[in-house]
């Protein structure tokens, strides 16, 4: 499957759209990133690199595990920015422009629990993670 070009793209899992909350506290601690977000407008910026390897902006701000662990709840660093991973997509066989997300360490990107809004969380494993499309915007 073709690597993803840098760009501007949404992501989705399933019917939930990916993304910061509309609203967040006026503050730089890292913000939360979720499924179902109330943003509709969730747009990523998606940095490219060799060997399949990403840096993914949720509304500029680069994504990373809250405390840099190798796994917790996903959050947008507004500070110390050069922290965030590089996050590397695995494709999904038999879905276009679908992957699981996993970090350096081997974790990967979950929606716990599906259906509702929920902070999406860094499992320490790949199998049971969630599928997540990205669809590329204005190309």
């Amino acid at each position: 499957m073709a690597q993803l070009e840098s760009g501007l793209y949404t992501i989705r899992s399933g019917d939930a759209t990916i993304g910061r909350a509309r609203h967040e506290a006026l503050d730089l601690s890292p913000k939360a990133v979720f499924a179902h977000t109330d943003d509709q407008d969730a747009v990523w910026v998606v940095e490219a690199y060799p060997d399949d390897r990403y840096r993914l902006y949720a509304k500029g701000a680069p994504t990373a595990v809250a405390d840099l662990g190798p796994a917790g709840p996903l959050v947008s660093l507004l500070l110390d920015q050069g922290d965030a991973p590089e996050w590397k997509l695995v494709p999904v066989d038999g879905a276009p422009a679908t992957y699981r997300i996993t970090s350096p360490q081997g974790s990967s990107w979950t929606v716990l629990e599906p259906g509702k809004q929920s902070q999406i969380e860094v499992i320490p494993v790949l199998e049971g993670s969630t599928a997540f499309t990205f669809r590329r915007i204005g190309h």
